[in-house]
């Protein structure tokens, strides 16, 4: 196997040295802007066309992520008969049927699975699962960054701005957190999730996320009295009578202390599938850093070269999420106190908030438009784990 390797950062350096290691998987080249003095077995080339026209190179690896030039990459190299391995959860999850689409018609694998979980084996199992049992949902810790922050806001007292700065300093935070303390990080990998899990193909742009941007100390504390942890849980889940529709959400969860989600400390990751004739299976691990992603982009490489499938199901239904139709309780603190949906809500008083019951979609939509207005809000969603 001849590989082509784009990018050279953090991942793409682990992928490479793990790949060194590998008989018969040889990188023949490495894509990157910069000089490379330290790689010596592999060609360095600034040029895409370089690599797509030797026929010697099977599969490459894409590891520049965002969207661009890593879609362009992409499509390019399916297009040209590449096997295509990828960590780019932003990418895969907002072109996910185009994608697939695409790799089905050449006759080419295309695998993701350091896309969510980083180096937990989630993906790949939850494929196999949907293949022999009826998943109802998946859900879980899937953003190691905003787990750090809630626990050192709960286990050494700090305020939210005091833990985002140490995890920043760390190294667990980029500079420009928002894609983590938004939700937008574990939006892209349940929406991913969800698609294996049930076959689906859903707009990753409409799975509703609001992440811990506003949480202060006083949450924790309120959630604590009773016996919760606050912990930023994506979940996707199906709905309706006959559970032919798919509900998908990321937000700020009342996690009860006894349960495995809620001694889940530091970077760590936990992820969980429930279906018929296996009940719950939770996967536990490292869900970043260069070795542990590294490792599952290698896993990748190895099931292609093993003559292994692409990651994906067959069916790919393309559907709405319906989390209008997904109902459960909240913890509720705003001052957007004159805004009609929150005049209209049930209200019990609970610490500095109030609970509520609400569906997903409208408890979103009133925190957009708090937003909009400028007025402060925060909320929990209310979960049986």
């Amino acid at each position: 196997m001849k590989i082509g390797l784009f990018g050279f950062g953090t991942v793409g350096k682990g992928v490479f040295d793990i790949l060194e290691e590998r008989p018969g998987m040889d990188v023949k080249y490495v894509l990157d802007l910069r000089p490379l003095p330290e790689v010596t077995t592999a060609i360095v080339t600034k040029d895409l066309n370089q690599i797509l026209s030797d026929p010697e190179v099977d599969t490459v690896v894409e590891l520049i992520g965002g969207m661009h030039p890593a879609y362009e990459f992409v499509t390019a190299s399916l297009k040209a008969g590449k096997n295509v391995v990828t960590a780019n959860k932003l990418m895969v999850s907002m072109h996910y049927a185009e994608l697939i689409s695409l790799a089905k018609e050449m006759g080419v694998s295309l695998r993701f699975s350091a896309a969510a979980g980083g180096g937990i084996p989630w993906l790949v199992n939850l494929q196999r699962a949907h293949r022999a049992s009826r998943l109802e949902s998946v859900f879980g810790i899937m953003n190691g960054t905003t787990n750090y922050i809630l626990d050192s806001m709960d286990t050494l007292d700090k305020d939210f701005d005091e833990a985002l700065a140490e995890a920043q300093r760390l190294g667990f935070a980029e500079a420009d957190p928002s894609s983590d303390i938004d939700g937008l990080d574990t939006r892209h990998k349940t929406t991913l999730s969800a698609n294996i899990a049930f076959g689906v193909a859903l707009e990753d742009d409409k799975v509703d996320a609001f992440g811990i941007r506003t949480v202060k100390k006083a949450d924790l504390d309120c959630a604590k009295e009773k016996g919760y942890m606050l912990k930023l849980i994506g979940k996707a889940c199906r709905v309706g009578a006959a559970g032919d529709k798919v509900a998908a959400w990321v937000e700020p969860t009342l996690v009860p202390l006894d349960t495995p989600q809620g001694n889940i400390h530091g970077c760590d990751n936990i992820i969980a599938f429930e279906g018929s004739h296996i009940g719950k299976t939770h996967f536990i691990g490292a869900g970043a850093g260069r070795y542990p992603t590294g490792y599952a982009v290698v896993q990748d490489v190895v099931d292609i070269f093993c003559g292994n499938a692409g990651l994906y199901n067959e069916e790919m239904a393309l559907m709405p999420v319906a989390n209008e139709m997904e109902c459960h309780k909240y913890y509720l603190r705003t001052d957007f106190t004159e805004d009609p949906f929150f005049a209209a809500l049930e209200k019990t008083p609970w610490g500095n908030g109030f609970e509520v019951t609400s569906s997903v979609r409208d408890m979103h939509d009133f925190a957009a438009r708090a937003k909009v207005a400028g007025k402060e809000i925060f909320f929990a969603g209310h979960l049986a784990f």
